[in-house]
């Protein structure tokens, strides 16, 4: 669960790109304090969601847990939403992961040959992901999680030697981009929080393996609590080492795909440095697009089992026991889209862009229901647990204000597309289950089905066999 949760987050990945992108939205100085203000609401949603992983256990996940508190629609609105997170962030690691592969090679492709090759590497990078997802990750988790932790070594070392050189060098006579777009700095920085936010969305994907653990109701809460936090951090620094190296290199962080990449060779770092960059910050976004599959295909595979989704999606591999028909269906979205988009001759930093658009708005949607189910779900069953209640509504009420200025960004600055496609898809949500409520109510009532905890899930082995009492007789 803690390569699953930190896979989605692909801390190396995210911390190569998203201090760019803030700087790019004009925050300016003040981006490691959005940083840390995206920490700070991390940790609340975290709070949020902890309030059902010590609870319930669910391959639904913020789905499940929603229905729990806020009821069918909102939750199955909510479910919606968080497929729409994984699927925008895993749509963006393969696209992402494509282009570091073509940076590899040695040649300068041309108008023709540069789509061809970007739809090629998008389409092997699918391939190994299908590959991975149906066979089961079992067997891959602790060398996925040795990717992740060498890859965010390499981008820790990367981004301190950038701090260290800009240290040392003067200011460049151009300044960091401003933006006007929502009418000056305060509202920039509440943009740049909802980007510092895309650098760790998928924490809590982890809960979606929640019911294969073998004590969900520790293990969960830990990694969902910790896991923001730590790759927090690293983002933070990453963050500090590259708004310091824009400011002496001069580069536009709105016009560079490659920020850890073109900092290091502005900052007069050897050539060496490009290749293995590339090399890790791809195998990051690979780990991630695994993570975003297997987290896409537990939710479908919890919606067909419930039946509001064609039953299909419920059946399993008969060798790998693995959601087979559920990850392949995600799996044509997932690889399809950047295959087709690539070889049209869209840009991969378009497609990375829209991708990421989605997968932000679809999974701060999710957060936010999480957050309104979690203080309805501790009223309902009569426990008023104060922290959990009031970092619930501070959570809400933040992604209340963040989600919408978010959105007028996005129109403000051309960027409407992913806004589209993901209001578009919660209409269309709302009407099925409407639809599915008036001619088949049974299966509406049947959402967000869960195992509930025992004492043997959350106490020592001695005390929980004295709770428990004996077991039935054979």
């Amino acid at each position: 669960m803690l390569t699953q949760s930190l896979g989605s987050i692909a801390p190396a990945a995210a911390s190569s790109i998203t201090p760019a992108a803030l700087l790019a939205v004009g925050a300016g100085p003040f981006a490691g304090w959005a940083a840390l203000l995206a920490i700070g609401l991390s940790v609340l949603i975290a709070t949020a969601v902890n309030t059902f992983t010590r609870r319930m256990a669910a391959p639904g996940s913020l789905y499940s847990f929603a229905v729990q508190g806020i009821g069918p629609l909102p939750g199955f609105l909510t479910g919606c939403a968080l497929l729409l997170g994984y699927a925008g962030i895993a749509v963006t690691c393969v696209a992402a992961a494509a282009h570091s592969l073509v940076q590899l090679v040695p040649v300068t492709l041309g108008p023709v040959l540069l789509p061809i090759a970007l739809a090629a590497a998008a389409l092997l990078v699918a391939g190994l992901v299908a590959l991975v997802v149906v066979r089961g990750t079992g067997g891959l988790w602790p060398w996925l999680l040795a990717v992740e932790v060498v890859s965010t070594a390499a981008v820790v070392v990367a981004a301190a030697v950038l701090l260290a050189d800009s240290a040392g060098m003067p200011a460049a006579p151009v300044e960091l981009p401003r933006t006007d777009a929502l009418g000056g700095l305060p509202a920039s920085i509440l943009v740049g929080v909802m980007v510092c936010a895309s650098g760790f969305v998928g924490f809590e994907s982890g809960t979606a393996l929640g019911p294969e653990a073998k004590r969900p109701y520790l293990s969960v809460p830990r990694i969902v609590r910790w896991t923001p936090i730590v790759t927090g951090l690293v983002l933070l620094f990453s963050t500090i080492a590259q708004t310091a190296a824009f400011r002496v290199t001069g580069l536009d962080p709105a016009h560079t795909a490659q920020p850890l990449h073109d900092l290091l060779g502005a900052v007069g770092r050897p050539f060496w440095w490009a290749p293995v960059l590339d090399v890790v910050v791809a195998a990051s976004f690979l780990a991630c697009g695994i993570a975003s599959v297997t987290a896409l295909g537990r939710l479908l595979f919890a919606m067909g089992l419930e039946g509001v989704l064609p039953p299909r999606l419920g059946r399993v591999h008969r060798r790998y026991r693995t959601p087979v028909v559920a990850l392949g269906a995600g799996l044509v979205l997932v690889g399809g889209i950047p295959v087709v988009a690539l070889l049209a001759g869209v840009g991969a930093r378009a497609v990375i862009d829209t991708a990421v658009g989605v997968g932000v708005l679809g999974y701060t949607l999710a957060y936010l229901g999480v957050s309104l189910a979690a203080p309805r779900f501790l009223r309902r069953i009569g426990e008023p647990a104060v922290g959990a209640l009031v970092a619930s509504w501070v959570a809400a009420g933040a992604l209340g204000i963040l989600i919408p200025i978010w959105a007028i960004y996005q129109i403000a600055s051309g960027r409407w597309l992913a806004l589209a496609l993901t209001a578009g898809v919660l209409v269309v949500a709302a009407t099925y289950l409407l639809a599915t409520a008036s001619r088949h109510p049974e299966r509406v009532r049947s959402l967000g089905v869960f195992d509930a905890t025992s004492a043997l899930d959350v106490l020592p082995s001695d005390w929980a066999s004295r709770r428990e009492g004996p077991g039935p007789a054979a």
